[in-house]
């Protein structure tokens, strides 16, 4: 079994992300993360008052990259990270908005691979349903992810990204995806 397990859950917002990457820290023992972490997610409300594509995009690129030395410190612990949106939806929703991502390599980021990434995928309609039914628990301080057809384009911006395994959600349960993922890291040699 490898220890060495760095697990990120890609996606737009209302596909299960959230559900699916902390029931994997609750049931399989890794280690929660969402970017940005602290001290930048104090000032994450400002950048998005700021309504700057490019400004936007290097706040979460920069969150990403902050991130490293942490993430670093918990596999060299010997503990699994599960990351909850990581480098790829950086990637995917700026390109989507416009902004200037190309002047980015994201081969050469000094930041870690994934050792297996999953795109979680839904329709259109399942993600509205969904964001309807938790429409008073979220909360949407991403003023600019919250346009349906822009989701609809910012998904299949990340089925680009070849190393993410997609699992479509549309009509499964969170225990039927939380069990495909589970398939997955056994496959890849991951408790």
């Amino acid at each position: 079994m490898n220890n060495q397990q760095l697990l990120t859950i890609e996606g737009v917002d209302c596909v299960g992300k959230t559900t699916l990457a902390k029931r994997i820290a609750s049931e399989l023992g890794y280690t929660y993360y969402t970017t940005p972490q602290l001290p930048l997610s104090n000032i994450r409300k400002s950048i998005e008052e700021l309504r700057d594509i490019e400004t936007r995009f290097f706040y979460y690129l920069t969150s990403v990259i902050a991130v490293q030395p942490e993430l670093k410190a918990t596999l060299a612990g010997g503990n699994q990270i599960v990351i909850d949106r990581y480098v790829y939806s950086t990637f995917a929703m700026h390109r989507v908005l416009g902004a200037t991502t190309k002047c980015v390599q994201l081969e050469l980021l000094p930041i870690l691979r994934p050792s297996l990434g999953i795109l979680l995928i839904a329709s259109e309609e399942a993600r509205c349903m969904r964001k309807f039914s938790r429409y008073k628990t979220m909360v949407f301080d991403q003023y600019i992810e919250q346009e349906t057809k822009l989701l609809s384009i910012a998904q299949d911006e990340y089925r680009l990204f070849k190393e993410l395994i997609p699992i479509d959600t549309t009509t499964k349960t969170a225990n039927d995806v939380f069990e495909e993922v589970k398939l997955l890291l056994g496959r890849n040699g991951y408790a």
